[in-house]
C-alpha cells in the first residue's frame, strides 16, 4: 500500500504540472455546466432529479472525452521516465499495485475539478427545487457513470498513444468516443454500440439509478444489447466498462514494458 501511495501521489502531482490537463478539460467543464443550465435538451425536464442525470450525459459526452485526450500520452511518458519511476519500479511491490496507482492518479486530477463543478450544478439545482434527490442524482452519476467512463477514457487512450503518435491517438479516441456513444442505429450506417449495454457513456446506470430519461439507455434501438433500462442491465453496463478498461489499462502497461526493454 506504500508503494500504491506514493505511485498515486507521483502521478496526481506528474498529472496536475502538465499544462495539457488544464488547457483541455477545464474548458469543457466549464461549457459542460453552462450547457446544463441554458440548453432546453436539459432544462425541459420538469423532474429536478432527471435534469441532473440528463446533465450526467454532457459531462460524459465532453469532459470524459477531454480527460482522455488529456491523459492520451501517460503512457507514452513512462516509457522516457527516470528517477521516480524507476525508484517506484524497484520496490518489491506487486506491478498491480505500482499500475493501479499509475491509472488513478492522473485520473484523480483531471476528474477533479469536473466532479467539483458538476456536484456543484446538482447541488444548485437541488437548493432551488427544494428537495435532495438532484444531489442524490448527481452523486449516482458521478460514481456509477462518470467516473468508470473516465477510467474507460483514459485507459483507452492510453493504450493508443502508445501503439501510435499521440496526436493519431487523440484524433482517433474522438472517433471511436462518438461512435460507441453518440452514433444511434437510427443514424450510424454501420454497427455501433451507442445505446447497447457496450457503450461507455452509461446511459443504463444513468436511466436506472440518476433518473436520466430513459432515451438515453437504449437510445430508441431495438435487439438484444439495447434491453430497457433497469438495475439488472445498469449492472452489466457497468460491469462492461469496467472489464474493458482493465484490459486497455493492462494492454497498455504490456505495451510500455516490452518497449523499454526492447530499447534497453
Amino acid at each position: 500500500m506504500t508503494s500504491f501511495a506514493w505511485t498515486l501521489r507521483y502521478e496526481a502531482l506528474m498529472a496536475a504540472r502538465r499544462r495539457t490537463v488544464w488547457v483541455t478539460v477545464l474548458p469543457l467543464a466549464l461549457l459542460t455546466l453552462l450547457l446544463s443550465a441554458t440548453s432546453p435538451t436539459i432544462t425541459a425536464h420538469s423532474d429536478a432529479a432527471a435534469r441532473t442525470g440528463a446533465a450526467a450525459v454532457l459531462v460524459n459526452t465532453f469532459c470524459t472525452l477531454g480527460i482522455g485526450i488529456a491523459l492520451a500520452d501517460r503512457l507514452r511518458h513512462a516509457l522516457d521516465a527516470r528517477g521516480m519511476p524507476e525508484l517506484l519500479t524497484a520496490t518489491q511491490s506487486a506491478p498491480l499495485v505500482r499500475t493501479t496507482g499509475t491509472l488513478v492518479g492522473p485520473l484523480l486530477t483531471a476528474l477533479g475539478p469536473v466532479a467539483v463543478l458538476y456536484l456543484l450544478y446538482a447541488g444548485t439545482v437541488s437548493a432551488l427545487s427544494g428537495t435532495p434527490a438532484p444531489l442524490g442524482s448527481g452523486v449516482a452519476a458521478l460514481l456509477f457513470a462518470v467516473l468508470p467512463a473516465a477510467a474507460f477514457a483514459t485507459a483507452l487512450g492510453g493504450l493508443l498513444g502508445v501503439l501510435m503518435p499521440v496526436a493519431v491517438a487523440r484524433g482517433l479516441l474522438v472517433v471511436i468516443w462518438l461512435w460507441a456513444c453518440h452514433f444511434p442505429p437510427s443514424f450510424s450506417p454501420v454497427p455501433t454500440a451507442t445505446g447497447t449495454l457496450l457503450s461507455p457513456l452509461g446511459g443504463y446506470p444513468l436511466v436506472a439509478w440518476a433518473h436520466a430519461p430513459a432515451v438515453w439507455a437504449s437510445r430508441e434501438g431495438t435487439g438484444a444489447l439495447r434491453p430497457e433500462a433497469d438495475s439488472t442491465t445498469a449492472l452489466l453496463n457497468l460491469a462492461f466498462v469496467v472489464t474493458a478498461t482493465l484490459i486497455c489499462h493492462v494492454l497498455g502497461h504490456l505495451v510500455t514494458r516490452i518497449r523499454r526493454h526492447g530499447a534497453s
